[in-house]
């Protein structure tokens, strides 16, 4: 068992040098393909033994080789969440339904988490392929492993993620119509045009993003991490602020 959550745990890292892949090309609309692995900053290509996850930037002490431009932090970071995704949730569930179920959920939320960061939104996009594989995970669930009794529909797989996007549509959607009317309310009140820096109280991006963990993890857990989410996204903008602040110095 330790031999094989080892093996997870190396994939993982391999894994995650791809996500780092998705978080920088999709937003731009690049291929995942071509070109080969560069550097964002110079474009030069980046040579197979400068491409080994977290090893690599350790040996070029987080530079490129090129044009000695700094890489980010995110890029090894990322590559160390997914392995230990890999090697937690392996160690945990085995080479099961489930282990794949949830390793594909927070693999998807990492790139979603990493992509608002950088752009303030949410693609919709992910969300949606989030929802029909949930959907297809509790279909195949439900399916295969479930027996299926009257006594016994509200508890099935298939069942429960349909009441969690349901939910996490309706809930994320509901704050977002009562905030909107607050914000309104104070605009007419205070006779401003706008808030600065603020246009809606919650996009339609956090929306589907709800309703997406609503399908992988039910209802609970939805109301969980819609509260929490604004603490940790908090907790990323200071860690940002911070590290603007010590490169202008």
């Amino acid at each position: 068992m330790i031999f094989e959550t080892a093996l997870a745990v190396i994939l993982g890292l391999c894994v995650g040098s791809f996500l780092n892949v998705c978080i920088y090309r999709l937003p731009k609309e690049l291929s995942l393909v071509k070109p080969g692995s560069f550097c964002p900053h110079c474009k030069g290509a980046v040579l197979w033994h400068d491409n080994i996850p977290v090893l690599s930037f350790l040996l070029l002490r987080g530079k490129c080789r090129s044009c000695r431009a700094s890489i980010s932090v995110r890029y090894p970071l990322v590559e160390i969440i997914s392995a230990v995704l890999f090697g937690v949730l392996y160690a945990r569930f085995g080479a099961t339904l489930v282990f794949a179920q949830y390793l594909f959920f927070f693999l998807l939320l990492l790139v979603v988490s990493c992509i608002d960061i950088d752009y303030h939104a949410i693609p919709a996009y992910l969300c949606f392929i989030g929802i029909a594989v949930g959907l297809g995970f509790s279909v195949w669930q439900t399916v295969v492993y479930t027996k299926t009794t009257f006594f016994n529909l509200g508890q099935l797989p298939l069942v429960r993620s349909f009441r969690g996007l349901i939910f996490g549509f309706g809930f994320t959607y509901l704050f977002k119509f009562c905030g909107d009317i607050f914000i309104s309310l104070y605009l007419a009140l205070r006779k401003k045009e706008s808030i600065e820096g603020e246009k809606e109280s919650l996009g339609l991006g956090d929306v589907d993003f709800m309703g997406m963990v609503g399908v992988f993890l039910g209802i609970k857990a939805t109301v969980l991490t819609f509260f929490l989410a604004p603490f940790f996204a908090m907790l990323i903008q200071l860690a940002i602020s911070r590290k603007r602040e010590f490169l202008a110095d």
